[in-house]
């Protein structure tokens, strides 16, 4: 039988929970881990791009920084609600994501790992689906977000 050094022991050990921050589009509950996370702050005004991406046709100015606008509404075809608006900041593979939410403002959630279950939505990037206050909520894979959409395109 094979035995898990200390090193591996205390890296299962903190796998047994995830942080997440929950929020909401078009008044659908979803998550992402904190680790995903770059901040949250008031949503300012896009400028539209031309863009051959699916999903991002805009670009946000934020201080000196401009980054790409992933229009996780219309993927999940609903519109955002309430005012003002909020901008989740992913932490993307390709580098920082503007994400438009609902105003409803975010919350830190922690899950037991053992509850995260295969997600069969199928139609956004995701590590799987928990029950937060009786809710289903898909936590959202930010950092592959619109990935394997791409890659549909490009076939």
């Amino acid at each position: 039988m094979l035995r898990a050094t200390r090193g591996q022991q205390q890296g299962q050990a903190t796998k047994r929970s995830w942080n997440v921050v929950v929020f909401s589009i078009g008044g659908i509950k979803l998550a992402a881990r904190t680790e995903d996370v770059g901040g949250v702050s008031p949503w300012t005004e896009s400028i539209p791009v031309p863009s051959r991406t699916p999903f991002v046709q805009a670009m946000l100015k934020r201080d000196n920084h401009v980054m790409p606008v992933y229009d996780l509404a219309a993927r999940l075809s609903c519109t955002v609600q309430g005012s003002p608006l909020l901008c989740l900041m992913a932490r993307h593979v390709d580098g920082p994501m503007a994400i438009c939410i609902d105003a409803d403002v975010p919350f830190l959630e922690t899950v037991d790992a053992t509850a995260i279950r295969p997600n069969g939505r199928g139609d956004i990037e995701s590590y799987g689906s928990v029950t937060i206050d009786e809710t289903d909520v898909a936590i959202v894979a930010l950092q592959r977000l619109g990935q394997s959409r791409q890659d549909a395109v490009k076939s």
